[in-house]
């Protein structure tokens, strides 16, 4: 059935300001909805991740200004178009702001996506007196678990209309890890920013070493502080047992060769990493922060600690390290979500929004 000879089959576009590989998956399961003819991306650039079938881009500038106002124009001229029915956003301020105004001017549909801290962030600043009514006139909206839905329900939002969006990927592409194989012990995967406190992870790393000196570990990622916790590496002794991977797109071949992920952030919503480590069998260790709670349960699938206590966290390594039992039952649970992170799974969670779009 072509695209042209449906014509119940909508478009739906997108302002998008996310990593390469959020760029890629979080409009898959839209673009995979039987009713969505087209997802038209508004973006600076390609995703790295290359072009989802269903999707096409609407680049933009780089400079930021030139590109908020490029993203509004392209907006008007796609709320006018007859097929579009619906606008979506992830990363509310500013890439929601601007197809809000353009779906008001022409009666479409919009959609505010939270994802990563953008709701705390938000909420906790200034911003909350400008977005906050916006979000409430949205027709819907998606948090990344139970705990900021009832959040945004507790300021004013109707409840009907928000919903949880699991952080989808492609599963095919992460393969299972093989423990007895791995060779590494710990993984992160992430930037090297303030709020993911890898200087915490690197001084827990230390204690773990000095238990276990055959141990290893792996930093992928890279950002401001990557020369700073190279340094803190060396100055607390963890020498070649740490490497230092740097940005990579096939994180997927260090998470399955790792028997456990690792996140040690203040703040945080539900972090990719966390699911692409699920999904390769590597058992989280983390704080609770943001909705890590809501997924990932203390000595069921994974281990909690908590934030800024480095010692917390070498204790949690050193259990799933030395207690093999512990670890295996650990892990089981972990593959068992495996599915929950499938584009079919957030398809589903689309399905009705989409479903009144187009009828």
């Amino acid at each position: 059935m072509s695209d042209k000879a449906d014509t119940s089959r909508i478009e739906v576009a997108c302002c998008l300001g996310l990593t390469d590989s959020q760029a890629f998956h979080y409009p898959a399961p839209i673009a995979r909805h039987p009713s969505v003819a087209k997802v038209r991306l508004l973006r600076p650039q390609r995703s790295a991740y290359g072009i989802y079938p269903g999707t096409d881009y609407i680049l933009t500038s780089r400079l930021l200004p030139l590109r908020l106002t490029q993203m509004y124009i392209h907006c008007l001229r796609l709320a006018r178009r007859r097929e579009v029915k619906a606008f979506v956003s992830f990363n509310p301020f500013p890439y929601g702001l601007i197809p809000f105004f353009a779906a008001r001017r022409y009666g479409k549909a919009i959609h505010f996506g939270f994802i990563g801290p953008d709701w705390y962030r938000h909420m906790r600043s200034a911003r909350r007196n400008l977005l906050l009514p916006m979000v409430k006139k949205a027709d819907f909206i998606t948090a990344t678990g139970e705990r900021m839905r009832e959040e945004i329900v507790a300021c004013g939002v109707e409840a009907s209309k928000v919903a949880i969006l699991p952080h989808c990927i492609d599963i095919e592409r992460f393969p299972v890890n093989e423990p007895a194989k791995a060779k590494y012990d710990c993984v992160y995967v992430g930037k090297l920013i303030r709020r993911k406190r890898v200087d915490v992870l690197l001084r827990a790393f230390a204690k773990v070493l000095e238990v276990r000196p055959g141990s290893r570990f792996c930093i992928v990622g890279d950002g401001p502080l990557r020369r700073n916790l190279s340094r803190l590496a060396d100055e607390i002794g963890l020498g070649t047992a740490v490497d230092f991977a740097g940005y990579r797109r096939d994180v997927q071949n260090y998470l399955s060769k790792s028997r456990i992920n690792v996140m040690s952030s203040s703040q945080e919503g539900f972090p990719f990493s966390i699911v692409e480590g699920i999904c390769c069998g590597a058992v989280p260790v983390s704080t609770p922060v943001g909705t890590i709670g809501d997924l990932i349960r203390d000595g069921e699938n994974g281990l909690l600690f908590p934030e800024e206590d480095a010692p917390a966290l070498a204790a949690a390594i050193l259990r799933l390290l030395e207690d093999r039992a512990l670890y295996d039952r650990l892990r089981r649970k972990v593959l068992l979500m495996r599915d929950e992170f499938s584009y079919d799974r957030a398809t589903a969670v689309w399905d009705p929004w989409i479903r009144s779009l187009a009828e």
